[in-house]
């Protein structure tokens, strides 16, 4: 009777929970750009938070493997990730996480690799995988996937991200040995011509958009949570590792719009007739979007203003009656009016 209870207890809480959160780190450190950086003393109260409350921290490889043969995961299942490999992760970071004996994720543009003082060297990469570290691909030179150069045409354009994703992976392996087909997409940015070079490539591939992963999740698209400048708040990483992830049937939109398209609308639908999202919330630039329910498990969130030029985000939360939150988010990425690219800050 109780393993009859027991296995009960785990489908409804599969059923609700399947899923992980991962988190990207940048730099650890109180004296690099705030807007790509947490301070030592914020890592460690998030990490003794982990620590404390008994979340299960796994090696990136154990959850692309769960999803991949749609295994189980864990409820509060956890993966550490930094990206463009700092050298304070070497210095900051890792007597942290050997303090509670957490695996972790770096993401490497191997170009960078010891090309200044504030870049981990192969050396240090090498001493960082022999303690639980994992080295994945973050392309050759960090580029921005997305923009075609000047007269290069779209087969060439092509050529040259696929060249910057297989010629990292060969770097990587002739340093570090063999390495896995997980990569990060360089500032979060991708589309669907980019995605489907990361599928042609078989690589598992992750973003910046936020959300919990779960068993209706795109391995060409993973979500994962920034915590870095105004996304450290203790408050919000507590909210942000306990989310669900939210079962939609309509997973792939596509990022980059169109000129015309400044307020997108953003269609989602459930999976399960036992969710409804009559209460979901979505928020965009100008506060919270416009909802339009088209059924239970069905809506139409939409901007109440035009979406600046850059990066930006809808972000939808749905509340379950345990106070715990399905979380998922969308990326867009908006050019200038006149069709050319934006500058970084």
């Amino acid at each position: 009777m109780l393993r009859i209870i027991t296995i009960l207890f785990l489908l409804l809480v599969t059923h609700k929970t399947v899923g992980a959160v991962v988190l990207q780190y940048h730099h650890v450190s109180s004296t690099t750009p705030r807007i790509t950086s947490i301070t030592e003393e914020e890592f460690h109260q998030h990490m003794a938070y982990l620590y404390e409350q008994k979340f299960n921290v796994i090696p990136i490889e154990t959850l692309i493997r769960q999803l991949t043969l749609g295994e189980p995961i864990k409820d509060k299942t956890i993966v550490i990730t930094f990206d463009d490999a700092y050298i304070d992760i070497f210095d900051n970071a890792m007597p942290i996480l050997n303090k509670y004996q957490f695996p972790a994720t770096i993401f490497v543009a191997t170009s960078l690799v010891g090309s200044s003082k504030q870049y981990l060297n192969w050396a240090e990469l090498r001493t960082l995988q022999a303690q639980r570290i994992t080295m994945a691909n973050h392309t050759v030179s960090h580029t921005h996937l997305l923009r075609q150069n000047d007269n290069e045409t779209l087969i060439d354009w092509r050529e040259r991200i696929a060249g910057e994703i297989n010629n990292a992976q060969l770097v990587l392996s002739k340093h570090l040995g063999d390495t896995e087909k997980i990569f990060a997409y360089p500032y979060g940015e991708y589309n669907a011509a980019v995605i489907g070079i990361i599928r042609d490539l078989g690589y598992t591939a992750f973003g910046q958009q936020s959300g919990a992963i779960g068993a209706t999740s795109d391995p060409a698209f993973l979500p994962r949570f920034p915590l870095s400048g105004v996304y450290t708040d203790f408050s919000s990483f507590k909210t942000k590792v306990m989310t669900l992830a939210l079962p939609i049937s309509n997973n792939f939109v596509e990022s980059l719009l169109t000129a015309e398209n400044r307020r997108p609308p953003l269609n989602i639908k459930l999976l399960s007739s036992d969710l409804s999202l009559k209460t979901i919330t979505c928020f965009g630039p100008g506060g919270p979007a416009e909802i339009n329910h088209l059924g239970p498990q069905e809506i139409i969130a939409t901007a109440v203003q035009d979406l600046p030029v850059g990066r930006s985000r809808y972000n939808c939360t749905l509340r379950d009656e345990s106070g715990r939150y399905f979380w998922y988010s969308q990326s867009w990425i908006r050019k200038k009016s006149d069709g050319t690219w934006y500058p970084e800050p």
